[in-house]
């Protein structure tokens, strides 16, 4: 009796096949999280975004200046020409997000998951990426004045020694 009762329940299940999620609704309400609307050229200075899933979002353009994103998910985020000047990133992933052209001047990186992004032309001047990983990403042309690396990992998987500041020794 018990399989009489699974069997048109699994039968339905293997018709449908896997759920997939929709592309979002082009006419939709962009996402809200803590006052902050999650949408390119967005303006969130300042908005306090811990722990926030915003993975794959597309943030080209917009201004996170000051605000807090510790332990975020940015992974495969568009974040080109994103304004993350003063803010923390600490313990953030940031794995295969493109960042291309953005500004991190003074941001505290500690503790970030960097692997695979595209950090060309970032301004990383006066950052904080001690322990940070950044293995296998592109720095292609980016400033690195003054950066703390202590015990991040680098580009080539190498692990910057204590005191490494601009350059990973």
């Amino acid at each position: 009796m018990r399989r009489l009762l699974l069997a048109p329940a699994l039968a339905a299940a293997l018709i449908a096949g896997p759920a997939v999620s929709e592309p979002p609704d082009p006419g939709a309400e962009p996402l809200v999280i803590n006052g902050c609307r999650i949408e390119p050229a967005t303006n969130c200075s300042y908005a306090k975004l811990e722990r926030a899933n915003l993975k794959g979002a597309n943030l080209e353009d917009a201004s996170f200046h000051g605000a807090v994103l510790t332990g975020a998910d940015l992974r495969e985020a568009n974040l080109q020409g994103v304004d993350f000047q003063v803010g923390n990133l600490s313990k953030a992933d940031l794995r295969n997000a493109h960042l291309a052209g953005a500004h991190l001047f003074g941001n505290d990186m500690r503790g970030a998951q960097v692997q695979g992004a595209d950090l060309r032309r970032v301004n990383l001047q006066d950052a904080k990426l001690d322990a940070a990983n950044l293995e296998g990403a592109d720095l292609t042309g980016a400033i690195l004045g003054n950066v703390r690396l202590d015990g991040a990992t680098w580009t080539d998987g190498r692990v910057c020694a204590a005191g490494s500041a601009g350059v990973c020794r």
